[in-house]
């Protein structure tokens, strides 16, 4: 192996489950009135699935016309949306930690978490299921548009939690192609961790590591 000194870690699919597509979707059809009671609108069934998942740049300055609303207000409502919506999830249970985040309890290494998941987050997920003792550091982005130029695949939260651990041979762990390319860009290795949600899924990007749990991790870095 290659003797790295500590761990960053990807948060959802990789430290915690993800929430279905359809309940989410249920969920933030049902919170959505409270979320965008600042713009004055209450977005229809098809406009808030587009807003629960991934939205462009294009799609977003559409709806902002179409509400009369500002893109940054309008992703602030967004994000709002979304944190009330997985902070539910953490609080019942349909956001957890999968069985192996277990044996990082057991490294003596320095952990970091890098997301493209909303800080506020990323953090109370943590805090709530007792993980955040793990963690030296978490860099995840701002409810912001600015924000999602950092999101990964560039390397920029890769490259920050490095620094705030202060170390020089990381081992990156994540669950998408994305996360691959971003720890290319940061020079720094990536173990491409296998679960359910993509077993079968294909990467154009080779990782420095392929593995199906967190277990097959640990010896790695510990």
């Amino acid at each position: 192996m290659a003797g790295y000194d500590s761990l960053i870690l990807d948060h959802d699919g990789v430290l915690v489950s993800i929430v279905d597509s359809d309940t989410r979707i249920r969920t933030c059809c049902r919170r959505a009135g409270d979320a965008f009671r600042d713009v004055g609108v209450v977005p229809d069934a098809e406009t808030i699935e587009k807003l629960a998942f991934s939205v462009s740049p294009d799609e977003l300055h559409s709806l902002s016309d179409r509400f009369d609303a500002t893109p940054e207000r309008l992703w602030r409502c967004r994000d709002d949306l979304l944190a009330a919506v997985l902070k539910d999830a953490a609080r019942n249970g349909e956001k957890a930690p999968y069985p192996d985040v277990e044996v990082l309890s057991r490294l003596d290494v320095p952990l970091g978490i890098a997301s493209n998941n909303q800080h506020r987050i990323v953090s109370f997920v943590v805090e709530e299921h007792g993980l955040d003792d793990h963690f030296e550091t978490i860099h995840a982005r701002e409810p912001t548009l600015d924000s999602l130029d950092e999101k990964k695949p560039s390397p920029t939260y890769l490259r920050r939690a490095k620094a705030d651990l202060g170390v020089s041979n990381p081992l990156y762990v994540g669950d998408k192609e994305k996360d691959v390319v971003a720890g290319k860009r940061a020079g720094i290795d990536v173990a491409f961790l296998r679960r359910d949600h993509n077993a079968d899924r294909s990467l154009a990007v080779e990782p420095t590591h392929e593995v199906s749990s967190l277990e097959a991790v640990a010896p790695m870095v510990d």
